[in-house]
């Protein structure tokens, strides 16, 4: 393939990068459709370096990118997809090998991503460098679920200093869970029982998607999920929960994600 090259996404304005988004996820396993509105919402929750961001071209169309978040001295992929009709030609692994020298430039020490298990995708990664960490479930539920001995109990609402003062000690988030990331939600509510054991964050305005939870006790884990029934009316999402408490209190009850992914990790040197 002829007149390849690779080049920043820094002046790439806000509709024509959510029609290349929308344009390469085609085809995907979810719908990842954005609007324009939907794209800057993405970039600013993610601290997306549009400057450090990379597009593969053919014949000076954008084919192909990957977003690059920085937080210190770590960096996440915020996204990255090749055109479904320019897969399978090599250029996924010319992006990517690229995104990572970038960062190596900016020194920084490791990059994470998130990638579907069934993801071919994977192969890649791995291919360059990147090694699995852990795995991380997406659930979907849509009908309420047993919680014996704490149907009464409900956690209680506390200042987010508190609650992620509780957390730092006890819990090692996903990329979209780290503190920086939940604190850009402009709307949010903690919770969090009396113990200081599990929490909650809820969006303020969207009661059915919680923005994180966490437990140190399949006690605390059972207060977590009848506050968030109570919360959500039984129908809510909760996603990257790594494999916790909660799973285990969900599991017990034969309640499974809908999706899993692993949560993978690349050192620079």
């Amino acid at each position: 393939m002829k007149n390849i090259r690779v080049a920043a996404l820094i002046h790439v304005n806000i509709n024509k990068l959510t029609d290349i988004w929308n344009r390469c996820w085609r085809g995907y396993y979810y719908d990842m459709t954005f609007t324009p509105e939907h794209m800057r919402v993405w970039l600013d929750l993610s601290q997306v370096s549009l400057q450090h961001s990379m597009a593969i071209l053919v014949e000076d169309q954008i084919v192909g990118f990957a977003l690059l978040s920085i937080d210190g001295n770590e960096g996440w992929i915020a996204g990255t997809s090749i055109d479904p009709y320019y897969r399978r030609k090599g250029l996924f692994t010319v992006l990517m090998r690229i995104e990572l020298d970038v960062a190596r430039s900016l020194g920084l020490k490791r990059v994470y991503l998130e990638v579907l298990e069934q993801n071919p995708a994977h192969k890649v990664y791995q291919s360059i460098g990147f090694i699995e960490i852990r795995q991380l479930n997406i659930y979907r539920i849509q009908s309420k679920i047993d919680c014996p001995k704490v149907e009464s109990r409900s956690l209680e609402s506390i200042p987010l200093e508190d609650y992620f003062e509780s957390r730092r000690a006890t819990f090692n988030p996903a990329w979209q869970r780290r503190e920086g990331y939940l604190q850009r939600h402009v709307n949010k509510v903690a919770v969090m029982n009396s113990t200081g054991s599990a929490g909650v964050l809820f969006a303020k305005d969207n009661p059915t998607l919680v923005l994180d939870a966490w437990s140190t006790t399949l006690v605390g884990a059972a207060e977590v999920i009848s506050t968030i029934i109570r919360q959500s009316n039984a129908s809510w999402s909760l996603t990257n929960q790594p494999e916790d408490k909660i799973v285990s209190f969900l599991t017990d009850r034969g309640i499974y994600p809908r999706a899993k992914q692993d949560e993978m990790c690349v050192e620079l040197t």
